[in-house]
Formats: C-alpha cells, sequence, structure tokens
C-alpha cells in the first residue's frame, strides 16, 4: 500500500516530495499514526489500521484503514487536495485480494499547533 503512494507522481507533488530522495520520500509517507515530531513545514501522509468491525459472518471481519495527511496550516488546501488523491488511488481498487472502499472524509482532527491534519477512512472485507 505504501509503495503505492510512493509511486504516484501527483500524491508525491502534493506532499512536496517528488524532488527528493526515496528515503526521505518513505520517511513522510509512513504506516503509522505519528505527528507529534512534525518539523516547521513538513507534509506527511500516514496510513494505519482501526479496529476491526465484525461482519454478519464470524470467519469475515470488515477492515479499516485510515490515512491522514499532516501539513502546515497555511498550506491546509495541500492536505484535502493530498486526500482527493489517495481516495482515487484506492477507491474501488483491487490491493493484495482486498477491494477497498471509501468510507468518508474525518475532516480535521487533531495535529501539532500550526499544523492541519485532514483524514479519509476505506474499508474492506477480510477472513480470519
Amino acid at each position: 500500500m505504501q509503495t503505492l503512494f510512493l509511486n504516484d507522481a501527483d500524491l508525491l507533488k502534493t506532499l512536496g516530495l517528488d524532488a527528493v530522495a526515496p528515503i526521505q520520500r518513505a520517511e513522510r509517507v509512513i504506516k503509522r499514526s505519528r505527528w507529534n515530531d512534525l518539523v516547521t513545514a513538513e507534509r506527511r501522509l500516514c496510513l494505519y489500521f482501526r479496529p476491526s468491525r465484525t461482519a454478519r459472518n464470524r470467519i469475515v471481519t470488515n477492515e479499516l484503514l485510515q490515512v491522514d495527511c499532516h501539513v502546515p496550516a497555511k498550506q491546509d488546501y495541500l492536505a484535502y487536495r493530498a486526500i482527493a488523491r489517495v481516495e482515487k488511488l484506492l477507491y474501488n481498487q483491487e490491493i493484495n485480494n482486498r477491494i477497498y472502499e471509501f468510507e468518508g472524509q474525518l475532516g480535521e482532527l487533531p495535529t501539532m499547533a500550526d499544523f492541519v491534519c485532514v483524514g479519509a477512512r476505506f474499508s474492506f472485507y477480510a477472513v480470519k
């Protein structure tokens, strides 16, 4: 999943990562919720799983992936643009034999002072 985001030119440009080394990209598109160490002009995309939900069948679970974008407050429009791009990349896509559905925008979420965070959730079904 992280590779999908790291290889998308539009998303990288929105995050300001199009002209940086791959290691720096990987440090800004991370697989966990970590935002308490943001630096002044840093833009970060966090993707991580939320608690599963039960489904009608006991052997199937509804899994949730949350994607958050943290940007400096003066660049709040970039967070919305990045999440919109993430939605286009994931919506109805089959990745690792799982079809991702858009669950909705989360609006503004907690982040560091002078930053803005916007998030969205995606779901898929998995067999236990």
